[in-house]
């Protein structure tokens, strides 16, 4: 009889035991997604605790870059440490710090590998990766815009929220104009189809192509670049020409990425030079010395004569 109790007092201590909440990572209960903080009926442990950290990004300090011909902000790289096994987050950018303008939102988000969690934001056009953000690019050059991020879903698939992230703030840098008259590189100066350009130091510039490191350029007489000029390699994206052109002549340009990769040839540019300047007036005649001028010294000439005459010959009487 006093085994029967000591067997059913085991067996309700273990019962206790299983039945008491274990303090983890876990849910013990799903929650609504309406409220922004988890209850603790929800989970005690540490995702209702703890927020997301996001790390390897842009600091405040630190601005993306922009496309030269689209203006839109280049690839953003968002990485985040993983918070107790959880398997979906939430990503949003804001306009604001109180982000009560949203302009991206993923709601659940599911990492490529969720025990590393990345994503990024993409630089323009349509995008099917699973990992960005959002199928298309919104950011705009010249503004800041402010992310944050939080856990909604643990590993066992129960929905949960965490707090937010802390607050990081990026910056877009001012792009080039978004409109453009051909793709690839651009020119910058002289402008395509200039006119009135100097035939000394003439400096050529086009806009830059991302990661480039060298680049190509061709000056020549003819629209098919068979009268070449000058052709040379540069890091920059600008070049100055020694020697002088001529006066009121067309001249046709492009250049091409070489470095790392080796880009198309931009589209064909041209300019003209300007006027010869006119010719320097030639010097004003001298005036010629007058008839009667010499007149005047010939008659002076033959009285000289006589008189020289007359003092000889009354010399000689």
């Amino acid at each position: 009889m006093k085994r029967d109790k000591w067997y059913l007092a085991l067996i309700i201590t273990s019962l206790i035991i299983l039945a008491s909440p274990v303090s983890g990572c876990m849910p013990t209960a799903p929650r609504e997604e309406t409220s922004s903080l988890p209850s603790s009926t929800t989970s005690p442990g540490d995702i209702a605790e703890s927020e997301p950290e996001i790390i390897d990004t842009p600091s405040d300090e630190t601005q993306i870059g922009s496309d030269p011909v689209s203006g839109q902000s280049q690839d953003i790289d968002l990485y985040w440490e993983q918070l107790c096994l959880s398997s979906e987050y939430q990503v949003q950018i804001a306009k604001d710090p109180e982000f009560t303008i949203i302009v991206v939102d993923t709601g659940d988000f599911a990492p490529a590998d969720p025990t590393s969690p990345a994503a990024y934001y993409p630089a323009g056009g349509r995008i099917s990766s699973p990992s960005s953000l959002t199928p298309w690019a919104s950011l705009e050059s010249g503004h800041t815009y402010y992310l944050r991020i939080r856990v909604r879903q643990a590993a066992t698939g129960q929905h949960m929220l965490s707090p937010w992230s802390e607050v990081q703030a990026i910056t877009i840098d001012s792009g080039l104009p978004a409109s453009s008259s051909s793709y690839g590189l651009q020119p910058m100066y002289p402008k395509n189809g200039d006119i009135n350009c100097p035939v000394k130091s003439t400096s050529l510039a086009w806009s830059p192509l991302k990661d480039t490191t060298k680049y190509r350029i061709v000056l020549a007489e003819d629209a098919a670049m068979t009268q070449v000029v000058k052709e040379a390699d540069v890091t920059t994206t600008a070049y100055e020409y020694d020697g002088q052109l001529e006066y009121d002549q067309s001249y046709f340009w492009r250049v091409m990425a070489l470095e790392p990769v080796p880009s198309d040839w931009s589209a064909t540019f041209s300019f003209q030079t300007k006027a010869a300047p006119p010719p320097p007036p030639e010097p004003a005649p001298q005036p010629g010395t007058p008839l009667w001028a010499w007149v005047v010294i010939a008659t002076g000439l033959a009285l000289l004569i006589a008189m020289i005459a007359l003092v000889f010959r009354a010399r000689q009487r």
